[in-house]
C-alpha cells in the first residue's frame, strides 16, 4: 500500500486524505492542531510543526511515505524539500520557495510573448513608499493567501494604511504595489503539471466584490471565453509555469483579461481553494483532479485520462451581505435540480473581506446540459 504524507490538516487537507482513503492509500496528517479538519479523517495524524522541515523528513523517512502533497502556501516549500530529501517526485525547492512570492515572480515572468502585468512597486514598509503619480493602486502581501490583506487605494492619503495591514498578514517582510487594473474580467486556471509537462485542465471564470479588498463571490466552470481567447489561455499559462520552473504538480494561476490582453494577477503552487479544485473542476470536466494531483506526488500520474474532458457547467455562489440578491435563490434552490450541495451557516448574511469558501453561506450547482440562469430565477416567486 502506498504511503501518502499530507502537510497541513485544513480544508483542503480534508480533501486530499478523503480521495486518498478511497484509492486505498495510507494518509498521514501533519499539523499541531490535532482537532483540525483534516486530523478527523486521516489514517494517521503527527502532531509536528508543518516549518519544521527536519522533523517532518524524519517523520516521513522513518513511515517510508511514497509522496509529500502540499496543501496551502504555506506548506508548498516544507513539502518540496521533503519530497526531494526522499527522492521522491516533486518541483525544485528553490522553485517552490519563490512561487509563494510575488515580486519574484512577475520578475520572472515580465518576458513572456503575450502576457501582461501592471506596473508595480516593492515596499518593505511605510518608511519607503515608493513615488506613486497615478492611483487607484492595490496593495498586497507579498506572500499570503486567500485575498488577506489586500486593499484597493484611491489616493495617497490611505496608502500607509494599506500598507500596514498588508505588513500584518504577509508572510514575507515587505509588500507589492501594484496599478489597479479596474477593467476586464478576473479568471483562474486550474493546472496539473508532471515531470515538465503542463496540462490545463479548466479556466473558471470569476464574481468579484471589487475595491476595496476584491474578494471573489462566485466561480463559475467552464469559463466564458471564445475558443481562441481559451487557446491563447492555455498558451501563456503553460508558458507562466515552464518559467516559473515548475515540473511537478498542481498550479492556480489567477489571470485578468482588458481587451484581448492577459495580465497576470498572481501564481500559486497548489490547487484552487473555496471549492475550485474540488469539487468544481472534477464537476465540470469529468476528470478526478485530487486524484492526478495525488498520482504526480506518488509518480504514477495515468496521462492518458488527461484529454477529452467533459463539458459540463459547475460554480459556487457564495450568499453573502455583498450578494444579497442572492439569498432568495439561496434559500428555495433545495427545488432546483441545478443543486449540487447546499452550505447553511445562519439566517443572517454577513460581510467578507478575504475569501472563506467554508465558513460562509454558499450553495454549488452543477449541470451537464446547460448553466442555470440565475438573472432570471432572481426575480422568480418562490411562494
Amino acid at each position: 500500500m502506498d504511503k501518502l504524507a499530507i502537510i497541513g490538516t485544513g480544508y483542503m487537507a480534508r480533501i486530499i486524505a478523503n480521495r486518498a482513503k478511497e484509492l486505498n492509500i495510507e494518509t498521514h496528517c501533519f499539523s499541531i492542531d490535532e482537532h483540525s479538519v483534516a486530523g478527523e479523517v486521516c489514517d494517521f495524524f503527527h502532531n509536528v510543526n508543518i516549518l519544521d522541515i527536519d522533523a517532518l523528513t524524519e517523520v516521513c523517512r522513518k513511515i517510508d511515505v511514497n509522496g509529500v502533497v502540499a496543501t496551502t502556501e504555506l506548506t508548498i516549500y516544507p513539502a518540496s524539500v521533503v519530497a526531494k530529501r526522499l527522492g521522491l517526485n516533486g518541483n525544485d525547492e528553490t522553485v517552490s520557495k519563490e512561487v509563494t512570492d510575488k515580486t519574484i515572480i512577475r520578475r520572472k515572468v515580465k518576458n513572456i510573448e503575450e502576457l501582461f502585468q501592471p506596473r508595480f512597486w516593492i515596499c518593505g514598509g511605510i518608511q519607503d513608499i515608493p513615488k506613486i503619480n497615478n492611483y487607484p493602486v492595490i496593495v498586497k502581501p507579498i506572500a499570503a493567501g486567500g485575498k488577506r490583506g489586500i486593499s484597493v487605494v484611491k489616493t495617497s492619503d490611505n496608502i500607509k494604511t494599506a500598507i500596514t495591514e498588508a505588513l500584518s498578514v504577509s508572510k514575507v517582510k515587505g509588500v507589492l504595489i501594484e496599478e489597479f487594473l479596474s477593467d476586464g474580467q478576473e479568471y483562474s486556471v486550474e493546472s496539473l503539471s508532471y515531470h515538465g509537462s503542463h496540462y490545463i485542465i479548466q479556466v473558471t471564470q470569476k464574481d468579484s466584490s471589487g475595491p476595496p479588498h476584491c474578494v471573489e463571490l462566485g466561480h463559475h466552470q467552464p469559463a466564458e471565453l471564445l475558443h481562441e481567447m481559451r487557446k491563447k489561455v492555455e498558451k501563456v499559462v503553460s508558458r507562466i509555469l515552464t518559467t516559473v520552473g515548475i515540473t511537478d504538480g498542481p498550479c492556480h494561476t489567477e489571470i485578468k483579461i482588458i481587451d484581448g490582453k492577459i495580465y497576470l494577477i498572481e501564481l500559486n503552487g497548489r490547487p484552487g481553494g473555496d471549492h475550485i479544485a474540488y469539487p468544481l473542476t472534477e464537476l465540470s470536466t469529468g476528470y478526478p483532479y485530487i486524484t492526478g494531483i495525488i498520482q504526480v506526488a506518488l509518480n504514477k500520474l495515468d496521462e492518458t485520462q488527461l484529454k477529452n474532458f467533459e463539458k459540463n457547467y459547475s460554480g459556487v455562489h457564495f450568499v453573502t451581505t455583498q450578494t444579497a440578491y442572492m439569498k432568495p435563490i439561496f434559500d428555495n434552490c433545495e427545488t432546483e435540480q441545478w443543486l449540487y450541495y447546499k452550505n447553511k451557516v445562519s439566517d443572517k448574511l454577513s460581510p467578507i473581506t478575504h475569501n472563506d469558501g467554508f465558513n460562509t453561506n454558499y450553495f454549488i450547482y452543477y449541470s451537464r446540459e446547460k448553466k442555470p440562469n440565475f438573472e432570471d430565477m432572481k426575480g422568480k416567486n418562490y411562494e
